[in-house]
């Protein structure tokens, strides 16, 4: 005789993903939280451990729950305690490791650079994993490692812990393109306008007039700020501020874009066409 095969009760089964993706949502978050404590490949290596962890302790959660629910509680609560000891002497030991500091230090991933990708038929230079891109120039640029040099040798030792400078200019150097990605503490509109002061700074600190529109929200996880003057030899700087979270892990970032050229109206209908990641506001 043939035994009968036993049916999971979907019921059962869809509460058990729920339980298990709560699990992992919450144990991400944690060695999220604490990977960003971390410098450099540490940090990088404790944000994929704690992905890993992430789908342990959702496996763990769910796995266990279908098995009290089945009648093996033995095994359930083995399953359940190993997951959770493992899961916590992780947190334990890498949160003992992280240094005590406020900075927030880019992971080696958001250092990545960019690429070109074609998307909807049209070129544009993408982050790799961060998600924010920019319509491909129509004058030629090619990189300027002279100007990302120069700019970190000005800001001193920590600069580039909490800064990484993408510069590009054309052959005759009259047109001059800067990226400058930093970690945020959130996406609100009042560190995007503290974000924009900053990037501003150094042209107020010359005496130049810096015309400035105050920060504006673009959804609910991003937001942009303007700023612009007029140069001394006749060219204008553009900027644009933006705030924006990154798809996957959650982390807040700003990104000034500014250009550096001839007077004129192609600056800022370039910087308007950036596009970051961006959740929809509660009315939408």
């Amino acid at each position: 005789m043939i035994p009968a095969r036993r049916v999971v009760d979907p019921r059962r089964m869809m509460l058990a993903l729920t339980i298990g993706a709560t699990a992992g949502v919450i144990v991400g978050a944690l060695g999220g939280s604490i990977a960003d404590g971390l410098v450099g490949r540490a940090a990088e290596s404790a944000t994929s451990a704690s992905r890993l962890l992430a789908g342990i302790a959702a496996f763990a959660a769910g796995g266990a729950y279908l098995l009290g629910a089945a009648g093996h509680r033995r095994a359930a609560i083995l399953l359940a305690s190993g997951a959770s000891i493992g899961v916590a002497t992780w947190l334990v030991v890498v949160a003992s490791r992280a240094p005590v500091r406020a900075a927030l230090t880019l992971l080696e991933s958001d250092r990545a650079g960019l690429e070109v990708v074609e998307v909807e038929g049209r070129s544009w230079v993408a982050h790799r994993t961060l998600g924010f891109r920019l319509p491909q120039p129509s004058v030629a640029l090619a990189p300027a490692e002279d100007i990302v040099r120069e700019t970190s040798d000005r800001a001193g030792p920590g600069w580039r812990d909490v800064h990484q400078l993408w510069a590009f200019e054309s052959s005759d150097r009259a047109v001059t393109v800067t990226l400058d990605l930093t970690r945020a503490d959130d996406v609100s509109l009042d560190a995007l306008d503290a974000r924009a002061r900053a990037a501003a700074g150094p042209l107020r600190a010359q005496g130049i007039e810096v015309e400035a529109q105050d920060a504006r929200s673009e959804g609910a996880r991003c937001g942009s700020a303007r700023f612009g003057a007029a140069l001394e030899h006749g060219g204008r700087v553009e900027a644009r501020v933006l705030a924006f979270e990154a798809p996957t892990s959650h982390r807040a970032f700003h990104l000034v874009a500014t250009i550096v050229g001839p007077a004129g109206a192609d600056a800022r209908e370039y910087l308007d066409e950036i596009v970051v990641p961006c959740g929809r506001s509660a009315s939408e």
